[in-house]
């Protein structure tokens, strides 16, 4: 792609978002420099791993990524060996009885690991690691032409250049930099999860991936708890090697500081998992009883409003700019057309078919509008699908996985909190 200005993009966060605008920078030709607050060792080694749904985002992908790394997208699947076009449905069962509620919709889903991702999106990329973001900044800078963004960072370096975009997660420290600590503070919702891998014996593999071969969820109608189970690795064809993903999330007590200690949260498993359908109990009961359970409240960013960009030069992309809870599958997907958008807007600033101000204005317009919408669906969805009684009336019946449009955006927090169980 030609350009005729070189504008210098700062990328906060080397996490798939970062990486793939990077990614489609250096496809247009355009400069960029990649910060990661982890060490090159810890980027690698983090203990806790996961997988995300990949769905009507994957469209997005190509447009950032080298048709060499699209074409190995399939490396990045959970089980290599499954074709997307092959699922048209993700069942739900009633947690209680085993029996199927129905069969929730998706455009040719597929889970895909966190880590194999960023590796395919950062083949070819230059990242800065041990880079932990301190301040924003718009200055002159002694030898460059006009004002310019500079970054700093805990070690004392800085990084300057035309436009800033953080990337880095729903605790973005670029985004408290850029709106201000409070107004960039996260909301907890009354949700908790224990999200986890493990592996089980063959049989009761064979018997959960029977039930579908990307993921399975059970929601209980007694308690208001769901259960779900996703693949994460499948080394071998032997069952006893796949390795799942775990995430059981509720609505009510007990809280995070309710289960301090990784005895108290085992034994909350146990006794729940117990009261399970099979195969549920089994799964719950095969978990080793010294499995560390991390264990997560439910986050958004419930006032998010229109940032001032600094006339296009600070903006924000992917968690950053829209954290949500997790049971729509939607964060991958929405930051996936973050990028590709943020990309598109640059390059047309860098050819001189918009404004920079121009451009980041309208990216900002559409992320934050779309972001907005699906923080609120995603956490109608949460709050939903864990009282029984609201349940046939969620996002997941109504919509499936498919991208939200703005007038879905459902009913107010208040209501939902007052219905939920």
């Amino acid at each position: 792609m030609a350009t005729e200005r070189k504008l210098h993009t700062i990328i906060i966060g080397a996490g798939t978002t970062g990486l793939l605008v990077a990614q489609g920078l250096k496809k247009a030709n355009l400069p960029y420099s990649l910060y990661e607050y982890e060490t090159d060792t810890s980027y690698q080694t983090r203990p806790r791993e996961w997988g995300m749904t990949l769905h009507w985002g994957s469209e997005h992908v190509s447009n950032c990524l080298p048709p060499e790394l699209v074409a190995r997208l399939s490396e990045t699947y959970a089980d290599t060996s499954i074709d997307p076009t092959s699922v048209t449905g993700l069942p739900i069962y009633n947690g209680k009885t085993g029996e199927r509620i129905m069969v929730m919709g998706a455009a040719n889903p597929c889970r895909v690991s966190r880590k194999k991702l960023r590796n395919l999106f950062k083949e070819g990329l230059d990242v800065s690691y041990g880079k932990e973001l301190v301040s924003v900044s718009i200055e002159r800078v002694e030898g460059e032409e006009g004002e310019k963004v500079v970054a700093g960072f805990k070690d004392g370096s800085k990084a300057v250049g035309d436009v800033l975009v953080g990337c880095d997660g729903a605790r973005s420290t670029a985004r408290e930099c850029i709106v201000g600590e409070e107004a960039a503070a996260l909301t907890e919702v009354p949700l908790t999860m224990f999200n986890f891998t493990t592996r089980f014996p063959a049989g009761l593999a064979e018997e959960v991936r029977g039930l579908s071969p990307l993921f399975v969820s059970a929601i209980h109608p007694d308690h208001g708890s769901m259960f779900w189970t996703s693949i994460q690795d499948v080394p071998s064809s032997d069952p006893s090697t796949w390795l799942f993903q775990v995430l059981l999330s509720w609505t009510h007590d007990p809280l995070l500081k309710d289960l301090r200690s990784y005895e108290d949260r085992m034994a909350f498993f146990k006794q729940r998992s117990a009261t399970y359908a099979e195969p549920w109990r089994s799964l719950g009961a095969a978990v080793p009883d010294d499995t560390k359970l991390p264990m997560d409240p439910g986050t958004l960013w419930d006032k998010a409003s229109k940032w001032d960009n600094r006339n296009g030069r600070l903006t924000l992309c992917g968690d950053a700019a829209h954290p949500m809870t997790p049971h729509r599958g939607q964060g991958l997907n929405n930051a996936l057309q973050d990028a590709s958008n943020f990309v598109a807007a640059l390059i047309a600033a860098a050819s001189a078919k918009s404004p920079l101000a121009d451009a980041v204005d309208a990216y900002d317009k559409e992320v934050l509008a779309r972001g907005t919408t699906e923080m609120q669906i995603s956490y109608k969805q949460s709050m939903f699908i864990h009282s029984w009684e609201t349940l046939m009336q969620s996002p997941m019946v109504k919509l499936g996985m498919h991208q939200a449009k703005k007038d879905e955006g459902g009913a107010e927090r208040g209501a939902e909190e007052g219905e939920a169980k």
